[in-house]
């Protein structure tokens, strides 16, 4: 019997189909053994022997691990198949580490699809596990583990978290990833937005702008009266004086890595990372198709943009040729590689272009199907022919004053018409030159300049893959991360740093602000792509991050209790700081302890709900101190403990 190994039980249902009646498919269910919480730090490094990491079995695993070895104990050959990454690579040799294979054949196997070809060419092409991919893996979870262990231990014992029931933590990555959210803050508190005004034309069908004098942009000025002065000489009645036509070319994108799709997902469909993340990894592992289980995209974890020419020649060519017709191919388009781009093989593609979305719509979920239509249509229209858009330039003459529009029409719809992501008009404006135009109402348009906008899930993850931090693995978990430690809230899908997330990376830039930013956590990624290509080696990696940054650390010992707020103490002259409470933020002296008074927050946050009990004080926020609802929050007079009211709604009358 030959034993071959995945991590998932929803692989094991699609790969068994596959294989013969000699061949046992069974699951890890992920990692079987993990570092340590022992030792200096409770980093489970060893420090005799160069910071080895000491390995344990996950105590949720044991069952696991027995179950396991009681179908090894009867095979004759192991196949380790767990997925086509450094994360996979590194559960294979674990596995290997701790069955008792007892000198039996052991093979690695990877496939970027399950499907019976791709599994039969895997068993076909087995190989050794790659120790360097290996060593990669096990580097970054030690350089993250101590960061992460030592300044998550710094962060709590020098500013705690607002909400007891939260815990303040530091990551290489989730950090970087924070540091670019509050930076993206003090730009938009230092953006100084500026008036001006805009004059617009408006009919039933259309708009136009009136133009600067000899140009082809809209007329701006920051002067009212100059507007006021014009639109008093404007007539409503206004001449076609020129026409003219241009032709703009719109070419397609490339087909889906994790990054773009999770973007695509969360603009298109409003999906959140976690759940775009989820989903695919099930239309990876396969769902039940007419009563059998089946794998519909390739591996989603994947920062390549590639298509196998397999797949090219055999599906996607014939596809475009026989659903749109020759003219619609081109050649594919992929995007110039990063040059931290890992594990790539292929991007995410549709494994049969056979299984349309509309022959699955009874077979998958809202989401699944949506998620599955976006790969579809991405895939095709990425090698098809540019879209050819007909714009048509309008004037129209209002006493001397040139006002503007544009129209657009699509002339050859090219890629949009397998992937359709933005809207125009079907047709263009009927009229000829000096045709006379009614416009129904001039407005003056009181504007002001836009400043950095706060980021998205979405933009934020295409920043962290633009700047090289992350991995297709680490996007959606850091979006976690950050929500989940209340680093950031969300507001109309844009994302806030709270008083928590902006001092808390605040106090990782003024102190460790050269191990905690985006060149950094960029350069280390190069650094474990060289480990996984065998040019560096781990250990002294290893070894050289722990030295220095164990440096800074005790460079930063004891000359700061918290981060400076650039005041000093009106009392003793000493530097203020901030501390945080459950109340939030507030600023303290560094030396005689004087607070700087400020407005309670929750009470002017509630002004007009008067308490229901005494009439005279209003209700306020709290969050309970001891008791069975410690940490909770709720709602009471702000005379307390002269009126001692409280209430866990606000669903009561009002004030007048």
């Amino acid at each position: 019997m030959k034993l071959v190994i995945v991590e998932s039980p929803s692989k094991t249902k699609t790969i068994k189909q596959y294989l013969g009646p000699d061949y046992q498919v069974v699951a890890s269910k992920g990692h079987i053994r993990d570092i340590e919480n022992t030792g200096k730090d409770n980093l489970g490094l060893d420090f005799e022997n160069g910071l080895t990491p000491i390995y344990s079995i996950i105590p949720k695993q044991y069952s696991t691990i027995k179950m396991l070895n009681e179908y090894v104990a009867k095979a004759d050959e192991i196949y380790l198949a767990t997925d086509p990454d450094r994360e996979g690579e590194a559960i294979s040799w674990h596995l290997k580490e701790v069955l008792n294979i007892n000198n039996k054949p052991v093979h690695r196997i990877e496939f970027n699809e399950i499907t019976e070809p791709a599994i039969k060419k895997a068993m076909d092409a087995p190989r050794d596990i790659d120790m360097n991919l290996v060593h990669s893996q096990e580097t970054r979870k030690i350089i993250d583990r101590i960061i992460g262990y030592r300044l998550s231990g710094i962060l709590k014992k020098q500013i705690g978290s607002i909400n007891p029931q939260d815990t303040v933590s530091a990551g290489r990555v989730q950090s970087a990833a924070l540091r670019i959210v509050t930076d993206k803050e003090e730009e938009i508190k230092k953006f100084v937005p500026k008036q001006f005004f805009e004059i617009e034309a408006e009919n039933e069908s259309f708009k136009a702008k009136l133009l600067e004098k000899g140009k082809n942009k809209a007329f701006q000025t920051e002067n009212e009266e100059e507007v006021e002065n014009i639109k008093s000489s404007l007539t409503k009645n206004m001449i076609i004086s020129s026409i003219s036509y241009e032709s703009r070319h719109e070419r397609t994108n490339p087909p889906f890595t994790t990054s773009t799709l999770i973007q695509a997902a969360l603009n298109r469909y409003s999906i959140t990372s976690a759940r775009t993340t989820k989903i695919a990894q099930e239309l990876y592992e396969g769902v039940e198709i007419g009563g059998k289980h089946v794998a519909l995209i390739t591996y989603m974890r994947t920062d390549s943009t590639r298509l196998s020419d397999e797949f090219v020649k055999g599906q996607l060519i014939p596809t475009i040729i026989s659903t749109y017709g020759k003219e619609y191919l081109s050649f594919l388009h992929q995007q110039k590689s990063s040059e931290n781009i890992q594990d790539a093989h292929e991007a995410i593609r549709p494994v049969s272009l056979k299984r349309t979305p509309e022959s699955l719509k009874d077979d998958l979920s809202k989401d699944q199907l949506n998620l599955y239509t976006l790969i579809y249509q991405r895939t095709i229209a990425s090698m098809m022919a540019d879209s050819t858009i007909n714009v048509m330039n309008v004037k129209f003459d209002s006493n001397g004053y040139s006002f503007g529009s544009g129209f657009e029409k699509y002339e050859f719809l090219g890629f949009q018409k397998a992937y359709k992501d933005k809207k125009i008009s079907e047709s263009l404006f009927d009229g000829k030159e000096g045709d006379s135009i009614k416009f129904n109402k001039i407005s003056i348009l009181k504007k002001e300049t836009e400043g950095p906008q706060r980021f998205t899930e979405a933009t934020l993850i295409k920043e962290m893959e633009t700047s090289g931090i992350g991995r297709p693995s680490t996007y959606s978990s850091t979006m976690s991360t950050l929500k989940n430690r209340k680093y950031v809230t969300e507001s109309k899908k844009k994302l806030i740093p709270s008083e928590q997330g902006l001092l808390t990376s605040q106090f990782l830039n003024k102190y460790y602000g050269m191990v905690i930013n985006v060149n950094y956590t960029a350069d280390m990624e190069k650094t474990l792509d060289e480990i996984a290509q065998g040019t560096k080696d781990e250990k002294a990696i290893v070894s050289s991050f722990y030295r220095a940054f164990e440096k800074i650390i005790e460079k930063n010992k004891g000359q700061y209790s918290a981060v400076l707020t650039g005041e000093k103490c009106p009392v003793c002259g000493e530097d203020m700081v901030y501390k945080i409470s459950r109340y939030g933020r507030f600023e303290v002296c560094s030396s005689c302890g004087h607070i700087k008074k400020v407005e309670k927050p929750e009470i002017s946050d509630l002004p007009e709900i008067e308490c229901p009990e005494c009439h005279k004080g209003h209700l306020v926020k709290r969050v309970a101190k001891n008791g069975p609802k410690k940490g909770k929050a709720f709602y009471g007079c702000s005379r307390y403990p002269d009126c001692k009211f409280t209430t866990s709604s606000l669903s009561i009358k009002k004030s007048k």
